[in-house]
């Protein structure tokens, strides 16, 4: 699919970030708790927690894709990384190789600073399609590696223990 541009996310991107990721978390089934306004304060802040690219077609500027990220350094591998939490492509993009463009632009906006060695994502198990799709790009699971969280409030719990 020709004539799309990919940008890093700047805050006036931040309403059509945030109207994606919930259309991503609609088709997902899940729950969509952060807001318009947490997307500003967390993604474009003096301290952002993650940052985002939007892939837009030239013309019209319809968002047809878009990529969140946040900063994962790893001991094990020397370097910096990436974590992709989100992944979106419109109906009418996917099969035009735009989450492939959107993974492999993601290293390039990241701070030049870091030395960006990997890209590191999750995948739930009741979604082969995705799987398929990172695969097909040579992601693999981490052997011996399992994801946990910690929520509120076991959260909270731990933190009055110091």
């Amino acid at each position: 699919m020709s004539g799309i541009r990919i940008k890093r996310a700047e805050r006036a991107d931040a309403e059509r970030l945030h109207e994606a990721l919930t259309q991503l978390s609609r088709e997902l089934g899940d729950t969509h708790v952060a807001s318009l306004d947490d997307i500003l304060r967390h993604g474009f802040s003096d301290s952002p927690a993650f940052f985002a690219l939007v892939a837009s077609r030239q013309g019209d500027g319809r968002t047809l894709g878009v990529l969140l990220a946040s900063p994962v350094f790893s001991t094990t591998r020397g370097g910096a990384g990436l974590y992709v939490s989100d992944l979106w492509v419109a109906g009418e993009a996917r099969g035009a190789s735009l989450g492939e463009r959107l993974l492999a632009a993601a290293p390039d906006h990241a701070p030049k600073s870091w030395t960006v060695t990997f890209l590191k994502l999750a995948v739930y198990q009741d979604n082969p399609r995705a799987r398929g799709f990172y695969e097909r790009l040579g992601f693999r699971p981490r052997e011996g590696e399992t994801v946990f969280d910690l929520e509120e409030p076991e959260l909270q719990n731990l933190r009055k223990r110091s």
